[in-house]
C-alpha cells in the first residue's frame, strides 16, 4: 500500500471539504460498492425494524433504539469498505465483509465498552458531551488499528485529545446529516404514497407517531454517507499527526497483490 495510491490527495482538509468529499465518494466514486454492502447489511437492519413495529407491535421509541444499536455496528462495514477504496478501484464487497467479520469480535466489544462509558456520562448530564467527543473515533480505531476492545477505546480516547471542537463540529454535521436522510424520505414517501398514489398514510407519520417507514429508510440510507464522513476525519487526523503517513496504522488492511494506481477522486 502506498499513499502515492491514495484516490484523494491526503491533505488538511476543512470539515465542509470532509462532508463534500464524503457525498462525492458515496453518490459518485463508490456508489455501487455501497449498494452492494447496503442491501447485504442494511436491509436486513431495515426489515428488522419493520418487522419489531409491525409484526412485534414494538413502540416507535423501542423500533429507533433498535435501529440505532443495529445501525452502530453495521456502519462499521462501510469504515471497511471506504479504507479499501481509498487505495484501489473495484473493492469486492466480499473481501470487505470477510475483513469486517474478521474485526467483529473487537469492534463490538469496542462498542459495548464506550457505550457503557456514555451510559456512566448520562447519568450526570453535564459529562455525557464530553464523553461522546472522547469515543466518537472509536470505530476507525477498532477496524482499522488493529488492537482489542480496551485499546481501542484508548486509542479512540488519545485521538480525541486536543480536537474537542472539531469533534463537536463533525457530531454536529453528521447528526445533520441524519435528520436530513430522515426529512427527505418522510417528504419523499408521503409525496409518492398519500399525494401521487391517494393512499393514505399506512405506514406511520414521523411528526404524529414519532416515526415511519419512511423516517427508517432515510435513517439507513444516510449511514453509509455518516461511516464515510467520519473516516474522512479519520484520516484527516492522521494526515496532521503523523506527518501524512497514515499507512503504518493500516494493519488490516494489507492490499493482497498491488494494484494499478488509481485516479484520484479529489
Amino acid at each position: 500500500m502506498n499513499l502515492a495510491d491514495a484516490r484523494v490527495v491526503l491533505r488538511p482538509r476543512t470539515l465542509g471539504e470532509i462532508l463534500d468529499l464524503a457525498a462525492l465518494w458515496c453518490f459518485a466514486a463508490d456508489r455501487w460498492l455501497y449498494a452492494r454492502l447496503a442491501a447485504l447489511v442494511l436491509l436486513p437492519s431495515l426489515a428488522a425494524c419493520v418487522a419489531a413495529r409491525w409484526l412485534g407491535e414494538w413502540s416507535w421509541v423501542q423500533v429507533w433504539l433498535l435501529a440505532v444499536g443495529l445501525a452502530t455496528v453495521s456502519q462499521g462495514v462501510f469504515t471497511v469498505a471506504t479504507s479499501r477504496a481509498l487505495f484501489q478501484r473495484a473493492v469486492p464487497a466480499g473481501l470487505v465483509l470477510r475483513l469486517y467479520a474478521r474485526r467483529l469480535p473487537s469492534y463490538i466489544g469496542a462498542l459495548v465498552l464506550t457505550r457503557a462509558i456514555l451510559a456512566g456520562g448520562a447519568l450526570t448530564l453535564v459529562l455525557l458531551p464530553s464523553a461522546w467527543i472522547r469515543v466518537a473515533m472509536v470505530h476507525e480505531a477498532s477496524l482499522l488499528e488493529n488492537g482489542s476492545a480496551i485499546t481501542a477505546t484508548e486509542r479512540a480516547w488519545q485521538l480525541a485529545r486536543h480536537r474537542g471542537t472539531e469533534l463537536v463540529l463533525l457530531l454536529g454535521g453528521l447528526g445533520l446529516a441524519l435528520v436530513a436522510g430522515i426529512g427527505a424520505l418522510e417528504l419523499l414517501g408521503h409525496g409518492l404514497v398519500e399525494v401521487v398514489l391517494q393512499l393514505g398514510r399506512p405506514f406511520g407519520e414521523l411528526w404524529e407517531d414519532a416515526g415511519s417507514l419512511y423516517a427508517l429508510v432515510g435513517f439507513h440510507v444516510a449511514i453509509p454517507y455518516v461511516a464515510v464522513a467520519r473516516f474522512l476525519a479519520y484520516v484527516d487526523h492522521r494526515t496532521r499527526g503523523d506527518g501524512w503517513d497514515i499507512q503504518l496504522r493500516f494493519m488490516a488492511l494489507a492490499a493482497e497483490e498491488p494494484v494499478a494506481s488509481p485516479r484520484r477522486v479529489a
